[in-house]
Formats: C-alpha cells, sequence, structure tokens
C-alpha cells in the first residue's frame, strides 16, 4: 500500500521514526495507549483520590495471610485449617489476633494487622473470576465456568479485566481511567512494573515508569542538552520530522505512533517540571534499596503527593511483586516474600499518614488465583478463589464476602467431582467483578460506567461489598 504523505517526506523513515522511541525508555518513562475509543466522564466524588493496585504474581497462597481462629461453624474453626493444610499450617500461637478474634493475620505480617487495629485494613474472602454465583454443580457441569482455570497468564488477565474469558483486551482499571482523565493531556494513569491488562482499554493512556530512573524530558527537546550531547538536534529532528510526517498520513498505525511520541514528550516534560525539587521528591521512604515493592511503591507517593501540580486530581497505579508462585519450598521462600510485602506495604501506608494522604488513597491487592488448601509435601498448587486485602483511610476494617469451608469432607466450595474427593480448589463465593465494581464506585464511575465495564456484575445481588465509605 502507498502512503503520500510519507513519500512527500523523503527524509522520513518509519523504522527510523519507531526507534527514537526508544528514548522515552531512557526518560525513565514509557506510554501505553489505546487512542481510538472515546473517554467518559466519571460522576463527581468529593476531592482527590488515588487507586494503587499491589499485584501478587504467581498466585499468593492468601489462605495462609488471613486466618481462621475461631467461628460458629464447625468446618471454618482453625482446626479444620491445620488438618487440611498439614505441614504448611500456620502455628496457632504465632497468628496475630484481628478485629474480634475470629480470624488473624500470618505473623510476619505486623503492619498489615496494625491496619487491622486502626479498622483500615478490609479482608475481602474467597474472591475470584465468576460470571455468576457458582456452585459445584455448576463446576461439575462446566455451565459459564471461566477460561482456563488454574493457568497463570489466563487467570491474571480474567483478574485484571474481570471478565471470564480471555478474548476481551480490557481492564476494568483502564475503564476507570477512562472515566477519570476528563480529556486531560497526560493521563493520571501509571504502571511502575511495565505493561498490563488492568490499565488497558479503548480511550484510556497509561505510562510505564522506572522505580529507579529519575523521570527526565524525552531526549532531544530540552534545549539546555543541545550544547552538550553530539548530535541531539538531529535526534530530535528526526522524531520531530517523523512527528509531523505520521500525523498526516493516512495510516492508522503511522497516526497512532505520532500520538505515542506526542504523549511521550507531553508526559516526560509534565512529570519532570512536577518532581524536579528535592522537597517533590521525599516522601520519607527510607532503608528501601533492597525491597523492589517497596521502591515502586515510593515512585507511586512521589507521584500521589504531587497530584495536584500535575493537574490529576484522580489517579491509578499498578505495581507488582513476583515470586508467589509457590509449588515447592514454600515455608523456606515465604519469609522472604511475607517480609518484603509487609516491609513495602507498611512503608507505604506510614509515608502516606506523613503526608496526610491516607484517606485519599485506597490500595489493594490481586493476584493470579489463591492456591490450593492442600499440599504437596513442600508447596502448593494453582487453586480459584482467594483472600484480597484492601487499605486506606476510606476502608471500613473488617472482613467481607463468605468465608469458605476448609473441610476435608463434604466440602460444598470445593471442585473435587464426588463429596469425597477433596480437589483443595476453592471455588469462589464473591465475583471479581463486585470487587473492582466497589473500587470503581469510591473512584466515582458512574452507574452505567461501572455496568460497560463489568458485564457481569448483573448477575449477583450485590452490587457493592461495603468496604469503602
Amino acid at each position: 500500500m502507498t502512503h503520500p504523505s510519507v513519500h512527500a517526506h523523503g527524509a522520513f523513515d518509519r523504522r527510523r521514526f519507531l526507534a527514537s522511541t526508544a528514548a522515552t525508555a531512557a526518560a525513565g518513562v514509557t506510554l501505553s495507549t489505546f487512542p481510538f475509543g472515546m473517554a467518559s466522564t466519571a460522576a463527581a466524588a468529593t476531592g482527590p483520590r488515588s487507586l494503587v493496585c499491589v499485584f501478587l504474581a504467581g498466585g499468593a497462597d492468601s489462605f495462609n495471610m488471613f486466618l481462621p481462629l475461631d467461628h460458629n461453624t464447625t468446618d471454618q474453626t482453625y482446626e479444620t485449617y491445620r488438618r487440611t493444610r498439614g505441614a504448611l499450617a500456620v502455628n496457632a500461637r504465632n497468628i496475630l489476633p484481628i478485629g474480634n478474634g475470629d480470624f488473624g493475620l500470618h505473623p510476619l505480617l505486623p503492619g498489615l494487622a496494625s491496619l487491622a487495629e486502626q479498622d483500615r485494613l478490609a479482608t475481602v474472602m474467597n474472591v475470584g473470576p465468576l460470571s455468576r454465583p457458582t456452585t459445584r454443580a455448576d463446576y461439575l457441569a462446566q455451565r459459564q465456568i471461566p477460561q482456563s482455570l488454574f493457568a497463570h497468564d489466563a487467570q491474571q488477565k480474567l483478574w485484571q479485566t474481570a471478565q471470564v474469558t480471555t478474548t476481551g483486551n480490557e481492564g476494568w482499571g483502564g475503564a476507570i481511567t477512562a472515566a477519570v482523565a476528563n480529556g486531560a493531556g497526560v493521563a493520571p494513569s501509571f504502571s511502575l512494573n511495565g505493561s498490563n491488562a488492568w490499565q488497558a482499554a479503548q480511550g484510556a493512556k497509561y505510562a510505564r515508569l522506572s522505580p529507579t530512573v529519575p523521570i527526565s524530558r524525552l531526549a532531544g527537546y530540552d534545549g539546555s542538552m543541545w550544547n552538550w550531547i553530539p548530535n541531539l538536534d538531529a535526534v530530535a529532528g528526526v522524531i520531530a520530522r517523523g512527528q509531523h510526517a505520521a500525523a498526516v498520513s493516512v495510516n492508522a498505525f503511522d497516526r497512532a505512533a505520532e500520538t505515542s511520541i506526542a504523549d511521550a514528550i507531553a508526559t516526560t516534560e509534565q512529570l519532570q517540571e512536577a518532581t524536579a525539587s528535592s522537597e517533590s521528591n521525599d516522601v520519607g521512604m527510607e532503608d528501601i534499596d533492597q525491597n523492589r515493592l517497596a521502591r515502586q511503591l515510593e515512585q507511586v507517593a512521589r507521584l500521589i503527593k504531587n497530584r495536584e501540580a500535575l493537574g490529576m486530581p484522580r489517579q491509578i497505579f499498578f505495581v507488582r511483586m513476583g515470586g508467589w508462585d509457590t509449588h515447592g519450598e514454600q515455608a523456606e521462600r515465604w519469609p522472604a516474600l511475607l517480609t518484603e510485602f509487609n516491609e513495602a506495604i507498611t512503608k507505604f501506608a506510614g509515608a502516606l499518614d506523613n503526608l496526610d494522604l491516607a484517606d485519599s488513597v485506597t490500595t489493594f491487592t490481586a493476584s493470579d488465583f489463591g492456591r490450593t488448601l492442600t499440599i504437596n509435601g513442600d508447596g502448593t498448587d494453582h487453586g480459584w478463589g482467594g483472600h484480597a486485602f484492601v487499605f486506606g483511610g476510606a476502608v471500613r476494617g473488617g472482613h467481607y464476602g463468605t468465608f469458605p469451608s476448609y473441610s476435608l469432607d463434604n466440602n460444598p466450595d470445593d471442585v473435587g467431582e464426588n463429596q469425597r474427593d477433596f480437589a483443595g480448589r476453592l471455588i469462589p463465593s464473591t465475583s471479581v467483578g463486585q470487587y473492582s465494581a466497589t473500587l470503581a464506585r469510591w473512584m466515582g464511575l458512574s452507574e452505567p460506567q461501572i455496568n460497560a465495564a463489568i458485564p457481569h456484575l448483573a448477575n449477583f445481588d450485590q452490587r457493592d461489598l461495603g468496604f469503602l465509605r
């Protein structure tokens, strides 16, 4: 196919133009965009708000994070948990009680326990991808069951899109971004750990930032650098000529590339201006150099601190911590995982408190899936439902949803093929759609916007789980 606009500018080479976009990585920013959709406006909500997704990649064994201690129903007691979990069961004497003492947290999560004591930590119990309330009979008959259950890549996508098939490419975080951006030139959505499905949606953009590389203007657009970096003006010229040619091209790919470059220029310029001073960068998170999750959250805290200067009253963030696929050596690997997670969350929550921002920031966890209640020697396998945490000043503390049965016998929540065949994989009692709708509503989305982003929500009676004020 011939593109007259390209041939009319002989100096423009599409490959050179695209290669020049790599300069955004050197600036600490990469742009992801779905430019062909129309953004809508979110319903009014009081004051600035920021939403932070902490994705625990690999499938976190949340059944050993949030633990039963005592309960009115026999199969939900600690002793039932201990018998089912076997060698990986946490000793009851070490569990950190929260709330009224019916439940507790792993002893290596004292920071989360402190948030619970302040009524700022909510646990959403047994949540996972669902298209409608689902029973063991539904699972055995494969009636409207999520696609590719127990597979990492598929289940990560289903969690991040609130869907039950992997064909969709729009995340519910992206739907929030499209609603709250209000046509802003620089989208208020940032990933501190690469690309993801959660922030992708029609009409939504997000910037991929490095937690360790300072944000700086796109190379070639800072005139003060031209005198001492060889050929920098030539680099700027290539980008400028490429932008012009792409902007007038009839080819949608060319126009998308031009939009990406323009966004990178605007984003790096705006972010650098807002975070240039040492005061704007200081959020009080110290001694975290070896904690990769904390480094990501430190950059998040900086951008939240400067959201007024950035003109971003609503912001969306994605951070990720890997290592949770514990098929083996779970007892040996977990101390390091939980210590890093607890330290990062504790320091981030402390920074928000010190900046007087805690009431306007909600942080939540998600993961590929929960793990099996049963163990395979020294680890656990891929499951389905699992527990999630939400914390912040707007959070109503406590536990939400329905706690599942941990019983080995006649377990109604298990996917086993008959009453005596225990698989250890729990059918969720709360859907990702209900979880995400509650968070989206807090961010100001209207009911029609939520319905559009989460089509299966109509199949559930409870549209708001109630853990946010």
